[in-house]
């Protein structure tokens, strides 16, 4: 897991008690120490702290608290200005995060294959731009094994709390002019965030754990904290009472930290009612105040306050050196525990190094106006050059890479698939924002008959195989109507995909239209729930008078793809010829969804055709067409999709068997 925003959330500061001005605390300097070790033990050693992933929760009381601080006690003196506000942020966050995206985008640059790196550049320009929660909601949950290949998956949690840095401020000072308490709406907007974040976690984890609108409760149990703290009504530093019910307090905050640690796991609905352990666990310790025992004696100690000043370079730091070492899988020790151990102290020396000399001299000091727009423009140029290496598919030119590898490697990596060709991009396959319309009269052309039309029906798992179809059956007259993420399922909305119910009751329309002699239907067969609707739309085929319906199941899929599978196992075993087969990496539900089409088929009178069956056995799934017609070629382009090669392969075993 990766979490939170240490200390890039604030300064150092703490309101004081029914004062205008700010007062230093070191146990929150201490909490953060508290916050940030085990988020980097988890990542470094799992099975240690299986919890650990929740000190980003406590990262996010802190950041409401002090933020919130902030914002009041300038507009208590008059003295709030968005400009100001926002500069502090910059030079708060900007000096190491931009360090760190710029020291990445270089070792990218040598170390990482084009795809690696193309996600890389995304997630540097989601990263400047606070958006990467976004990015990543659309990609994976945080847990899935795929996060362990993204060094920059912990900058969900920055994005998060810049976000609410957008909107909390000019909340608050919408209020303040407006004359009203604040205090009734952040305790609705809480209570609301906290019960659509239990109600989502239970339909999309996903979701829960990414989006700011589940997140956000969170954040504002340190602004209401802060708020008591504004009121003037509590003894000294401390919410409670008495001193005794400030130690206990403290004492229960502690605990509750230490249960959340070790009792959440990564298979743990996670935020939801889990989340209440941390966030009140360091509300507690917060609410108690620097005087109380755990905070006096524990959090406001000099080794804690120490690793809390580092905390915000250090979390930015260690997540990617983990990650990069995950992705090279180079084992440079022999002992796995020691290699953890080398990259934490790694992650420690770049920490001090970053807040030292990078992080202070920018933040205090003179120039201020001077260096938050160098800042400013230095973030937008990392931007700009992250999107460009994005949207120009990781940099295909590069040679770094590349030569630190044999030439039977080298293929893999310098790979580009052209879906306009082998796809019919824009034409035959629809563009992702292309309706119905997009299609082109050309992709029904019947120019052999009627008698020798099949139409390929489906998304880009079906336009897989027009490339293997058109080649090994130059016979047929081969239609193609597919969109992307549309399976070809009647009467049913796509989840991502609005457009899709239309655009299939249009290619319905044309099947009704066209009579082809043949239909296949083929999808990456997610929906392959709607049993019943599968059913009915193979019957209105039938009824619309074609003769046959020809189900493709699934073909193999790879985690994280073939080709940084087959990569990955270089770098484990370096060989000098392409094992035939590979069983690392591939999914095993694919099996599950392939037995299910088969007994569907077998309801409707459909014909199914299973690539596993042909592509795989006990050993594995093949990794390249045989042959030497097919030169350097690798069965798949990415996790599930077909290269050109491997998709005339499969038809031609198709072919031999006499199975179309």
């Amino acid at each position: 897991m990766s979490n939170a925003v240490p200390p890039a959330s604030a300064g150092n500061t703490v309101i004081q008690a029914g004062h205008s001005h700010l007062d230093y605390r070191a146990d929150i300097d201490g909490l953060r120490a508290v916050a940030i070790l085990p988020v980097v033990l988890y990542h470094a050693f799992p099975g240690m702290l299986p919890g650990g992933f929740v000190g980003v929760d406590v990262f996010f009381v802190i950041s409401g608290f002090l933020i919130s601080g902030i914002v009041w006690n300038a507009l208590a003196v008059g003295d709030f200005s968005f400009a100001r506000f926002y500069a502090n942020r910059i030079l708060r966050i900007f000096p190491a995060l931009l360090t760190v995206l710029f020291t990445l985008y270089v070792a990218g640059w040598w170390l990482l294959m084009p795809v690696e790196f193309a996600h890389m550049g995304k997630l540097i320009a989601g990263g400047v731009g606070f958006s990467n929660n976004f990015l990543l909601w659309l990609e994976a949950g945080y847990f899935d094994k795929a996060s362990t290949l993204k060094p920059l998956m912990h900058l969900w949690s920055l994005g998060i709390e810049e976000q609410f840095y957008l909107a909390f401020p000019l909340l608050i000072v919408i209020l303040w002019r407006l004359k009203l308490s604040a205090l009734p709406a952040l305790i609705g907007l809480a209570l609301v965030s906290f019960a659509l974040s239990i109600y989502q976690v239970g339909i999309s984890p996903e979701s829960a754990f990414f989006l700011p609108q589940y997140r956000v409760w969170e954040l504002l149990a340190g602004t209401l904290l802060s708020w008591q703290y504004r009121q003037g009504s509590c003894t000294g530093t401390t919410l409670l009472p008495t001193p005794r019910l400030a130690d206990a307090a403290s004492l229960l905050g502690l605990a509750l930290l230490l249960c959340a640690f070790f009792l959440i796991n990564a298979e743990s609905k996670f935020p939801g009612w889990w989340a209440v352990l941390p966030v009140a666990g360091a509300s507690l310790l917060i609410a108690a105040g620097k005087e109380a025992s755990v905070n006096r004696l524990l959090l406001a100690s000099q080794p804690a306050i120490f690793i809390g000043l580092i905390s915000y370079p250090l979390y930015l730091w260690h997540w990617p050196l983990f990650s990069l070492d995950m992705i090279l899988n180079r084992q440079f020790v022999t002992d796995p525990t020691l290699q953890r151990g080398l990259l934490v102290a790694a992650s420690l020396i770049a920490s001090v190094g970053t807040y030292y000399l990078i992080e202070r001299p920018i933040r205090f000091g003179g120039r201020r106006r001077m260096k938050v727009a160098g800042l400013c423009l230095f973030g937008l140029l990392i931007a700009y050059v992250g999107f460009n290496t994005y949207s120009r598919q990781g940099l295909l030119f590069r040679t770094g890479w590349v030569f630190r590898y044999p030439e039977i490697v080298r293929p893999l990596i310098t790979y580009r698939f052209d879906d306009d060709k082998y796809f019919r991009s824009g034409k035959c396959h629809l563009r992702v924002h292309q309706g119905a319309e997009g299609f082109d009269d050309s992709c029904l052309r019947t120019d052999k008959g009627r008698e020798k039309a099949i139409l390929l029906w489906g998304d880009s798992h079906a336009a897989q195989f027009y490339p293997g179809l058109v080649t090994v059956f130059p016979d047929i007259d081969l239609l193609q109507q597919t969109a992307p993420g549309c399976q070809p399922i009647l009467d049913w909305d796509v989840p991502g995909f609005p457009a899709c119910r239309a655009v299939n009751r249009h290619i319905f329309a044309m099947i009704e239209k066209v009579r082809p002699d043949r239909v296949i239907l083929s999808s990456r067969w997610l929906g392959i729930d709607q049993e019943e609707k599968i059913i009915a739309t193979i019957r209105k085929i039938k009824d619309a008078g074609v003769r046959e319906v020809i189900i493709f199941g699934p073909v193999p899929r790879w985690h994280p793809n073939l080709p940084e599978a087959l990569t990955a196992k270089f770098r484990q075993q370096a060989f000098t010829t392409f094992p035939e087969r590979l069983s690392e990496g591939l999914d095993a539900d694919k099996r599950v969804i392939d037995s299910r089409l088969a007994a569907l088929a077998s309801k409707t009178g459909a014909r199914y055709l299973s690539p596993l069956n042909l592509l795989c056995n006990e050993a594995g799934c093949l990794v390249r067409p045989a042959g030497d017609d097919f030169g350097d070629a690798v069965m798949a382009i990415d996790d599930s999709h077909l290269s050109p090669e491997g998709s005339r392969y499969l038809m031609r075993l198709i072919r031999n068997a006499n199975l179309l």
